[in-house]
């Protein structure tokens, strides 16, 4: 049975742009789809998923996340080429091509038509701001590290801004339309995450699961820090914003919420598998925080006490993070949370929300080492192999 949830974490936070909380139903704009990272999507799939799609890259490997916007998937991958592609068939639109550098980290796209912008860091540091609809180079910004984790975009007035994290220990908010720097923050060592936006009474605060061992909150708007937690050790996943809470996994293999309103450990739980790090981000569903982990499984945890819930092992370890949309069809007439997520030996596989069993699974070849995103009906993913893949939902009986 599913266990309550206090009211707490199931307040609503909502963005100048809709629910920071969930992702629109027609777009992925960042890499956990939305700005508190949840990995929640307002979509509703019918299972079983059918492939819509594939497109192979020759010498090409992926480990980005997709996003998408207006019908278009933007993604790079690791031997330098940044993408976009038609969400319908996989046609490419266009392409940049980077000397010397890959992309191993999700972009973000602006769904304002005041800032039609697609932004996206690579490995030699630098962050570009292209044009969404013909790849225009709009600005460039460098940092001294490797961008392994994407930009978040965040509504504002006076215009929208840029955060984003670096290797090189800095936390950096650009305006989107020009690349302007607003503030920068640094911390004693690297960051490897997305920045997650969560809303408390003093305003928005941004969430940094820091390399050196702490979870730091620091104001979105002047970038000083209003807290920083220690943990068990580094991290570089992204947090899960469920309500107060700031959920996320070490690679230490203990998963932690933390109560940014108290700046204090809620509780913590071990992962079930010898203490196997955690490079997979929580997805948020139904009172519950589901996570891959490199002990080869996928593990749900009770919002309110940590408790596991369910533990469903894979062939592969789970790098990638899941997403959750709301399903129809399967074994089950009624609607209910899936969380879809594939694993480093090729499958994909929706399990139910509530229970963890298998709903739909799909074996893909190559290995995943980023999440999926969802719109518009699809699902997108990108293997190790540089094969993307498209999935729609199954037609209605």
């Amino acid at each position: 049975m599913m266990r309550p949830v206090i009211a707490a974490l199931t307040m609503a936070a909502t963005a100048c742009a809709g629910n920071a909380e969930v992702a629109p139903a027609d777009a992925w704009p960042v890499a956990r789809g939305c700005l508190a990272a949840t990995g929640r999507s307002a979509a509703e799939l019918r299972l079983p998923l059918v492939e819509a799609w594939h497109r192979d890259f020759e010498k090409k490997s992926f480990a980005a996340v997709p996003v998408i916007a207006a019908g278009t998937v933007y993604v790079g991958d690791l031997d330098g080429t940044f993408h976009a592609l038609a969400l319908d068939t996989g046609a490419t639109r266009w392409a940049f091509a980077a000397a010397a550098t890959g992309f191993p980290a999700a972009a973000a796209v602006s769904t304002d038509p005041a800032t039609p912008l697609v932004v996206v860091g690579d490995d030699g540091g630098t962050v570009r701001a292209f044009d969404r609809d013909t790849g225009a180079i709009r600005w460039e910004h460098a940092t001294a590290g490797e961008i392994s984790g994407g930009p978040t975009i965040l509504s504002r007035a006076a215009g929208d801004r840029v955060l984003v994290g670096s290797q090189d220990a800095s936390l950096t908010c650009l305006h989107l339309a020009t690349g302007a720097v607003v503030w920068t923050f640094s911390i004693a060592d690297q960051i490897r995450c997305t920045p997650t936006v969560i809303r408390t009474d003093a305003g928005e605060r941004v969430l940094i699961a820091g390399c050196d061992g702490r979870l730091h909150v620091v104001d979105a708007d002047t970038g000083a820090e209003s807290a920083a937690v220690p943990i068990d050790g580094p991290t570089g996943t992204t947090p899960a914003a469920a309500g107060s809470l700031a959920l996320f996994g070490t690679e230490g293999g203990t998963f932690f919420a933390i109560d940014v309103g108290t700046a204090a450990v809620a509780w913590q739980s071990r992962a079930a598998a010898g203490g196997q790090a955690y490079r997979s981000s929580a997805a948020i569903a139904d009172g519950l925080a589901i996570v891959g982990s490199r002990g080869r499984a996928v593990e749900a945890f009770a919002l309110a006490d940590g408790a596991r819930v369910w533990r469903r092992p894979m062939r592969g370890r789970v790098d990638a993070s899941p997403v959750v949309v709301t399903a129809r069809g399967g074994a089950a007439a009624a609607p209910r949370s899936v969380a879809i997520v594939a694993d480093a030996a090729g499958r994909i596989v929706a399990l139910d929300a509530e229970t963890g069993e298998p709903a739909w699974e799909f074996e893909a070849g190559g290995g995943f080492g980023g999440g999926a995103a969802v719109a518009s009906g699809h699902v997108v993913i990108a293997a190790d192999d540089g094969r993307v893949w498209c999935f729609r939902s199954g037609v209605e009986p």
